[in-house]
C-alpha cells in the first residue's frame, strides 16, 4: 500500500511539472503554436504589402551542393522580381534567360517555422531554374547533377521580429547557403518591371556575338562572358590583365559588383541601355558619359602565343567540356548533353591533342565525345572525330576534321558540331579555308573559350575537369 502511495504522489509531481512547463510557454495568454502562427503571418503581409513589389538579388558563394557532395565554381548573380500576394502566389520576372526576363511567371510559396522562420517557393519557378540539377535546364558549369548553388528555401536572416522588418529584408539559403536581399520596389521601377522587364538583359544579350567592344567616350574595354556567362571578364587595349567582375542586370542598368577602373575611368554601371537595330549597337551612358557596346568578331588584346599554349596543355591533360558549343545565344546548340550511345552513358567531349598516331611521325587530335561504361570510351572517334590542327596567324586554331571510314554513322548533333569545328563558323556561308577559332583565356585562369573566328557567334569552354 505505501508503494502505492509513492507512485501515486509522483505522478501527482509529474503531472504538476508538466503543467508549469506548459504554462512557461505562454506569453500574455498566448499559447506558443497561435504565438508561431501570428509571426508567420505577420512576415507574409510584410511580403504582400509592399504596394509595388521587391526587387530580389540572389548572390551564390561559389559552392554547390547535392547529395551531401560539394563541388566548387564561378560565383554568380541572379536577380528577380517579385509580387506577392495575400493567396500564397508569387508573380516573378528573372533575369536567367530572355523568356523568363520579360513573361511573368506565377508559382506559390509560403512562410514555415522551420529552425528559422522560412519563406519557400514550393512549386517550380524561375527562382528552381539556376537550382535545377538537369545541366540543360540551369546551363551551370559545376557539372552534371549541380545547380549553380542557389536556393529555392530561404530563412529569413535580420535578427529583428518580423513586425520590426523594414524596406530591405535578408535571407539565407538553407542549402547552399545562398545571400538573398529583398528591397521594396518604387512604383517607377514597377512600370518599368511590367512594360519591359528586365530590359537590360535582353538589349544586352541582342548582341550575339562573343566579343561586346564598349567605347565611353573614347575608353575602350571588351567585354567578354566570365565562366558559365554570369558575369563579365573584361580587358583593355594592350593588356593582358583580365578582371572578372559578378553583374546585375536591371530594367535600363547593368551593375556591376565591384567598380573596375579602365583607362582611369572608373566603371560601376552601365546604364540607360537602348538597342539600335540598323547599327545592332547599344547606346548607353557611364557616369553620365554617351557609351556605345557594339559587337567585335576578334579579340581587342589576343594573348600573344594563346593557341600553341592551349595546345601543349592539352597534350598530357585534355580538355574536357559537358556543353556543346552556345551559338547565335542558344547554350549547347546541339544538344550534346544529349547524346546517346547504346549501353554507354555521355560523359564529356574532349579535345586530346596528338593522341591519335596515324604513322610516320604524324599525330592527330581527338574532338570527339567520350563515354562511360565499355572499353572503347570514343565510339564516333572514326567516324570522323578525328582531327588535324594548323597553327594560324593571329592566336587562331584551325582544324581540318577527318573520316576514318567507320560504318558507325554520327548523330546529327555531332554532324553539326564537326561541321562549326571544320570551319570555324556557325553558319553558310562557309570559305574555301577555315577561319578557325580564337583562344581566349578566362579570368579563373583553368578555363579557355574557343570561338569561332568566322562569325564570332559560336563558343565553347574548355577545363581539366
Amino acid at each position: 500500500m505505501k508503494k502505492i502511495w509513492i507512485y501515486y504522489f509522483l505522478g501527482i509531481a509529474v503531472m504538476l511539472s508538466a503543467c508549469d512547463r506548459k504554462s512557461d510557454l505562454n506569453i500574455d495568454g498566448i499559447p506558443t503554436d497561435v504565438r508561431i502562427a501570428q509571426a508567420l503571418a505577420t512576415y507574409q503581409q510584410k511580403l504582400t504589402d509592399a504596394p509595388y513589389g521587391w526587387v530580389v538579388t540572389q548572390y551564390t558563394n561559389g559552392t554547390s551542393t547535392n547529395g551531401g557532395v560539394t563541388r566548387n565554381g564561378p560565383k554568380a548573380v541572379f536577380s528577380y522580381y517579385m509580387k506577392f500576394d495575400k493567396n500564397s502566389q508569387v508573380s516573378m520576372l528573372s533575369d536567367f534567360n530572355m523568356g523568363a526576363a520579360t513573361v511573368f511567371n506565377n508559382t506559390g510559396y509560403r512562410i514555415k517555422a522551420n529552425q528559422r522562420p522560412t519563406l519557400i517557393f514550393d512549386t517550380y519557378s524561375y527562382v528552381h531554374l539556376p537550382c535545377d540539377p538537369d545541366g540543360s535546364i540551369s546551363n551551370s558549369p559545376f557539372g552534371s547533377g549541380f545547380g549553380w548553388g542557389t536556393d529555392f528555401e530561404f530563412s529569413f536572416a535580420d535578427n529583428v521580429a518580423a513586425a520590426d522588418l523594414g524596406d530591405t529584408i535578408r535571407l539565407k539559403g538553407n542549402l547552399n547557403q545562398a545571400e538573398a536581399v529583398m528591397v521594396k520596389a518604387t512604383q517607377a521601377e514597377q512600370t518599368l518591371f511590367t512594360t519591359s522587364g528586365f530590359g537590360s538583359y535582353s538589349t544586352f544579350n541582342k548582341i550575339l556575338e562573343y566579343f561586346k567592344r564598349v567605347n565611353v567616350g573614347g575608353v575602350i574595354f571588351e567585354i567578354t562572358p566570365g565562366v558559365g556567362g554570369r558575369s563579365f571578364d573584361i580587358k583593355t587595349t594592350g593588356s593582358q590583365t583580365i578582371t572578372n567582375v559578378g553583374c546585375q542586370f536591371a530594367p535600363t542598368s547593368i551593375i556591376l559588383q565591384e567598380p573596375v577602373t579602365v583607362g582611369g575611368l572608373t566603371v560601376r554601371s552601365l546604364d540607360n541601355l537602348v538597342w539600335n537595330a540598323g547599327s545592332r549597337t547599344i547606346s548607353a551612358t557611364v557616369n553620365g558619359t554617351a557609351a556605345t557596346i557594339a559587337p567585335a568578331l576578334a579579340p581587342l588584346s589576343p594573348e600573344p602565343g594563346i593557341a600553341i599554349a592551349f595546345y601543349n596543355e592539352g597534350l598530357d591533360n585534355p580538355w574536357l567540356t559537358i556543353p556543346g558549343f552556345h551559338i547565335s545565344g542558344v547554350d549547347d546548340a546541339y544538344n550534346i548533353r544529349g547524346l546517346t550511345f547504346p549501353g554507354r552513358t555521355y560523359y564529356r567531349y574532349v579535345y586530346y591533342p596528338g593522341l591519335v598516331d596515324a604513322g610516320g611521325g604524324d599525330f592527330y587530335d581527338v574532338l570527339s565525345p567520350f563515354f562511360v561504361g565499355a572499353t572503347n570510351g570514343y565510339p564516333y572517334l572514326f567516324a570522323g572525330g578525328v582531327a588535324y590542327p594548323y597553327l594560324q596567324s593571329g592566336g587562331r586554331l584551325t582544324f581540318e576534321m577527318l573520316d576514318g571510314g567507320d560504318p558507325i554513322v554520327n548523330p546529327p548533333a555531332i554532324i553539326s558540331t564537326n561541321n562549326v569545328f571544320n570551319t570555324g563558323k556557325t553558319a553558310p556561308p562557309y570559305f574555301a579555308n577555315s577561319a578557325g577559332f580564337y583562344i581566349v583565356r578566362k579570368a579563373d585562369g583553368t578555363t579557355m573559350d574557343m570561338v569561332t573566328a568566322g562569325d564570332a557567334l559560336g563558343w565553347i569552354s574548355w577545363n581539366h575537369q
